[in-house]
């Protein structure tokens, strides 16, 4: 699988009654979805060996996106360094999908995951002669919800795909 096959969408509404997504692409060379796990672990008196336990995961991604196509992920983070929101304000969600996650029979339609998310302005800058870059951190907030996202109408709906849906 190639790095255009995962794919991610943010809700640009910031948690209006209807989310507006929009694909976290153009400007952007890099991103990584970092897992963030909290562990313990335990290494006893009578064992050569450690023992690790997961307890939670915190997912985090952060985007560095440079300012070369005026789209709605560029609208979006432009108001993020505008207006610098804290708090409820700062909370959206975002989507990710796999294009090998194409749901049989359902065009445009992907098996995905929406989790909440805290988004925070990092910087917003760059060198002499080149294009703005800025950079925003999305922070998970609780448990993803599984669902199928539609690429055409670019609506997430929560649980399994039905085709009367």
């Amino acid at each position: 699988m190639k790095r255009e096959e995962l794919v991610h969408y943010i809700d640009t509404s910031m948690g209006a009654e209807q989310p507006t997504y929009a694909l976290i692409g153009d400007g952007v060379s890099s991103m990584t979805e970092e897992m963030n796990p909290e562990e313990d672990t335990n290494h006893w008196i009578n064992y050569a060996d450690g023992d690790t336990e997961v307890k939670s995961y915190t997912p985090s991604i952060e985007v560095e996106k440079q300012d070369c196509v005026d789209d709605d992920m560029q609208t979006f983070i432009d108001k993020m360094v505008d207006e610098l929101p804290t708090g409820t304000a700062a909370v959206t969600n975002y989507v990710r999908f796999r294009l090998k996650d194409a749901i049989t029979g359902a065009d445009g339609k992907y098996v995905a995951y929406r989790r909440r998310c805290a988004v925070s302005v990092n910087n917003t800058g760059g060198d002499a002669g080149s294009n703005v870059v800025n950079s925003i951190k999305i922070g998970g907030k609780g448990a993803a919800v599984k669902g199928y996202f539609d690429v055409k109408t670019k609506t997430f709906t929560e649980g399994e795909y039905s085709a009367g849906a």
